[in-house]
């Protein structure tokens, strides 16, 4: 034998590894804009297919879908996956799927992917999720949920896992006969409604041994039916036990499951009385409702289990599986492992190597062991994955490769490359970012999903001046003075507490015991450990760190901070058990000396488990709790937003978008998203509130005295709803009030309001919860609700009400355009939420989840097709919003190399309104586009329903432009006119002369 067959392989994967990597950076397209659709049962392939003509005259580019791989039945928005190997088929089949792909490549259209790497779905037929509940640790995917079955200090509860899906006490469920025993086809489960149970092969003993007996007895042991029920009842005897730790064993034990339950499926045709004896030995084993005593075989079965169900409220305190926030049927997936990742990933994987998409959106890193890690794994495979595909196509180009053999090779090469930087996927995480954090530049995407870029542009259209009258509104209305900062930690204190219990409890195990492996931390205790790491958490002003193998200088800031703050707000506890606690998150060794592997290994494992903890406090503690509690401005309440700090300046925003232009061209720029709290419409109009804060307050303490007499006065003197809600609720009226209207509000238009007041009521977490729902208060705040929109009842709020949003809705349709024109323009990629390129008044999920009337956007894009301006309807006409959304996205697709890496120049203004216009430069070349947009429109006086376009109202405000810019001739992308700048200050009045936003392009030569 010769090495020159190796060399011929090893030529031959480097070829095949190079013309993979070309493949894939030849069909790399960052996206000039996508449009989120949401898939679901009423919304499918086909309907999408009927949408792909207007996205295209809309100047979409891509496509940017919600999940749809299999998901729980009725999901409406596809995160709860319950089989990652195929489409939902609600949503559509695969070849659907195709036509849908092909209809946009027609176009020249693309398709971005929604991927969810972090959970799965346990309620609906999860065979992973089954798999676990029949054999426990011995499943084969019992490491691909992240299950702690040896760490519980219950008793009887090593190697269980513990299954909140009662809905009551397990005593009273199980002696109410509602947990019922079956068998069927040879499998014995556990039926709970629509649940069910698997019963483990190990203990079918449990009904089979009896039955056996009772054969023996009436039949004979030499009967036929016994003899194989007998024989059954042997093999079962035989079976590894669950926590058997020899992988061959396993294996042979599967099998011999398979065989048994093969000959127990034959029973009724081949030996019938044993399968009648075993359904009579079931009946005794059943128990009866109304005898308690009877159901003591089936409790003593069911202790055999590799699960204890329990009531789901118990999942709080003592859940032993890793859940997507506090879902209890979303179980976290350990994708750090590679076979977990390739089996959530192999479908996809399919679609991008055959070119049917061309990106993804990673749902929640944050929930990742280690996002850096999972990020370059996902380029690499997406490699592999075309490389694979290339080698089916062609093997004997490629002559020598076995890829069972070769992958590794292969995926090493395609890793390296990942390292040193190649991206050939577009990537983009859906990463909320605290207000001084970026995205992590070592990760290997295009940048986040958007939520800085909406809370940027959002605040710059609050006005500052509006920050100390609201807050002493705020403060009237409360009667407290209470601190963002410290609702804040008192609801990710309360989180922790509460739903997020049984995560604490599970980390503070962790931390004892490696605080156990060292004599200076031994005498720590463990309810010291575990209220240390509460503050710890509490305190922690970033949704995670990053901690792998090494320590970044943000991940020292953020943890150096969270400790300095636990320690001064608990000096009981003493400086010792933080810095422990310090110590162990940032890696240093042990507290005695030099680190052994053992405790260096648990050490990462708690480090790890300890950032996928503070994520989902955060997220429920600020986003779902804080941002239902504190309520000074509903507009700044937004995800990724910071309702303590108040608004930014232009300064602040240029810098912002000049960044971005810098590092991260590619990440996205929604207003709207499916999660977002309130559309970007509703926060346009709320913050009109910051403009005229003396007026909202004088009309906030009058509807107050005006609707005193709608509260529900319960016992004890609480009153609902409270102060504090009665507030929320008229910004909420303000912001999605129909304005220009002499109806009296719809029967839908009031279920939405008494929908959105109960989730308000049960986020905060005050006076109700999802948990303990307060019935009595809740139905007292719906019937104040429906007292105040009924005019029957309400004439004079109601007629306050309309004047109000009359008097405002104006300055929110400016904000809007102006909102709309940033998006299109500014650095990044423009991203429509479903509906919103029309004026849309949506709040928070499942509102902004209805259906869309998109027969009335296509013909409203129909109608301002040609040159001019919409018609005579005013702001108000939703065609002025699909017309400037329209102009702007064709105008990106048609100079996408500019939008994507030109220049991005601010701009100052001069004059007495200088402080309300916002301008920009993008560059590249010759080509330019100069952006104009008003903002704080209330400041520049006169009628509130007059455009601020022209001369009188913009006066002599001028916009310094580069001196070479003044010397070309500008095209207005709205008019279609044409001007010659030949002053370097141009005037406001001139540049919005005729529409009151503007954005123009020029061909100017020498312009940098």
């Amino acid at each position: 034998m010769t090495d020159f067959p190796n060399i011929d392989v090893t030529v031959a994967i480097e070829r095949l590894a190079d013309e993979a990597l070309h493949t894939a950076m030849s069909r790399r397209e960052t996206p000039v804009s996508t449009y989120r659709l949401q898939f679901r049962k009423e919304f499918t392939f086909e309907a999408a297919r009927l949408l792909v003509p207007y996205l295209h005259d809309l100047g979409i580019t891509h496509l940017y879908a919600s999940p749809f791989l299999k998901a729980r039945p009725g999901s409406h928005h596809g995160y709860d996956v319950i089989d990652h190997s195929c489409i939902n088929p609600e949503v559509g089949t695969e070849a659907e799927f195709e036509a849908l792909v092909h209809d946009l490549r027609e176009r020249g259209m693309g398709l971005i992917l929604d991927v969810v790497p972090n959970h799965m779905c346990i309620a609906g037929d999860n065979a992973w999720w089954a798999d676990v509940l029949e054999h426990g640790p011995s499943s084969p995917y019992a490491e691909f949920f992240d299950i702690a079955w040896f760490d519980s200090p219950r008793p009887g509860m090593r190697g269980r896992l513990l299954l909140p899906v009662l809905g009551d006490s397990y005593g009273k469920v199980l002696e109410s006969g509602l947990l019922k025993l079956t068998v069927e086809n040879g499998l014995f489960s556990l039926q709970y409604y629509e649940t069910r149970l698997p019963i483990d092969p190990r203990t079918y003993g449990h009904a089979i041994s009896p039955a056996v007996a009772a054969m023996m007895s009436g039949l004979g042991d030499v009967h036929p039916d016994t003899i194989e029920l007998a024989s059954i009842l042997n093999a079962i005897a035989h079976l590894p036990s669950r926590e058997e730790a020899d992988p061959s064993r396993l294996a042979m034990g599967r099998v011999e499951i398979a065989a048994m339950k093969r000959r127990l499926r034959e029973l009724p045709e081949r030996f019938p009385e044993a399968a009648n004896a075993i359904a009579d030995a079931v009946k005794q084993i059943a128990g009866t409702p109304g005898d308690p005593a009877s159901f003591a075989p089936l409790d003593d079965w069911l202790e055999l289990q590799a699960y204890r169900p329990c009531f789901w409220r118990v999942a709080s305190d003592e859940i032993n599986y890793r859940r997507f926030f506090d879902v209890n049927e979303l179980a976290a997936l350990a994708t750090e492992r590679d076979d977990v990742f390739r089996a959530v990933h192999r479908k996809c994987f399919e679609w991008l190597a055959e070119g049917l998409a061309d990106g993804v959106r990673i749902d929640h890193p944050d929930g990742l062991y280690d996002p850096k890690q999972y990020l370059d794994r996902l380029q690499a495979h997406y490699l592999l994955a075309i490389a694979k595909r290339l080698l089916a196509q062609d093997a004997e180009a490629y002559s020598g490769i076995q890829w069972e053999r070769d992958e590794a090779a292969i995926l090493e090469r395609f890793s390296r490359h990942v390292n040193g930087g190649a991206r050939p996927l577009y990537v983009v995480v859906e990463k909320v970012l605290a207000e001084d954090e970026t995205v992590p530049t070592d990760w290997a995407c295009d940048g986040a999903t958007g939520y800085k870029f909406l809370n940027a542009v959002n605040n710059l259209f609050v006005d500052p001046a509006g920050e100390q009258p609201l807050a002493k509104l705020y403060r009237e209305i409360l009667g407290s003075n209470d601190s963002y900062a410290q609702v804040v930690y008192e609801k990710k204190s309360l989180v922790l507490a509460t739903s997020l219990a049984s995560e604490l409890n599970s980390l503070a195990y962790r931390l004892d015991r490696l605080a156990r492996l060292d004599r200076r931390s031994r005498d720590f205790t463990l309810a010291g450990l575990r209220t240390a790491l509460r503050e710890v958490i509490a305190n922690f002003s970033v949704y995670r760190s990053f901690v792998t193998d090494r320590v970044h200088d943000t991940d020292k800031a953020a943890i150096g901070k969270a400790i300095r703050r636990a320690r001064r707000n608990n000096p009981m506890l003493g400086a010792a058990i933080f810095e422990f606690i310090r110590d162990t998150l940032l890696l240093k060794d042990a507290p005695s000396g030099p680190t052994s592997d053992d405790y260096r290994a648990l050490q990462k494992r708690f480090v790890g488990t300890f950032q996928q903890l503070t994520a989902p406090v955060t997220a429920k503690g600020v986003e779902d709790t804080a941002f239902y509690h504190f309520n000074r401005l509903l507009s700044l309440n937004e995800v990724g937003g910071e309702p303590g700090r108040w608004g930014w300046t232009p300064d602040r925003v240029h810098g912002y978008f000049a960044d971005r232009a810098a590092k991260y061209p590619g990440g996205m720029s929604p207003l709207s998203t499916h999660d977002t709290k309130r559309s970007e419409d509703v926060r346009a109009r709320l913050n009109v509130l910051s403009e005229i804060p003396d007026e909202w307050a004088r009309l906030v303490h009058r509807w107050m005295d005006l609707n005193a007499a709608h509260k529900t006065e319960l016992e004890d003197g609480v009153t609902s709803p409270d102060a504090n809600e009665e507030y929320a609720m008229y910004q909420t009226l303000v912001g999605i009030w129909p304005a220009g209207s002499s109806d009296p509000p719809s029967d839908t238009f009031r279920e939405r309001i008494r929908a959105h007041a109960l989730k308000a009521l049960r986020e905060a977490k005050v006076h109700s919860s999802w948990i303990n729902p307060d019935q009595e208060y809740e139905n007292a705040a719906t019937a104040f609700a429906d007292r105040i929109l009924d005019p029957s009842a309400s004439p004079a709020f109601l007629a306050d009400l309309q004047r109000f949003v009359d008097r405002i809705a104006p300055q929110g349709w400016l904000n809007g355009l102006s909102q709309t024109v940033l998006r299109c323009t500014a650095p990044g990629v423009p991203d429509t939420y479903q509906g919103t390129e029309a004026w849309d008044f949506s709040l928070v999920d499942p509102d902004n989840r209805r259906a869309v009337d998109y027969a009335s956007r296509t013909a409203w894009l129909h109608d301002v097709e040609g040159t001019g301006l919409p018609g005579e309807g005013g702001l108000a006409d939703p065609r002025v919003k699909v017309f400037t959304t329209a102009r702007l996205l064709r105008l990106r697709r048609n100079f996408p190399t500019l939008f994507r890496e030109g220049n991005y120049v601010p701009l100052a203004a001069e004059g007495e309104f200088a402080s309300r216009v916002f301008c920009f430069l993008r560059t590249l070349g010759t080509s330019a586009v100069l952006v104009v947009v008003p903002r704080l429109t209330v400041g520049l006086g006169g009628d509130s329903h007059r455009l601020p376009i022209g001369r009188e109202v913009w006066g002599e405000t001028a916009i310094a432009l580069p001196d070479r810019a003044s010397h070309a001739t500008w095209t207005n992308a709205f008019t279609g006119c044409s001007a010659d700048f030949a002053n370097r200050h141009q005037f406001v009045a001139d540049l919005l002369g005729t529409f009151p936003v503007a954005v123009w392009t020029a061909t100017v030569e020498g312009l940098k």
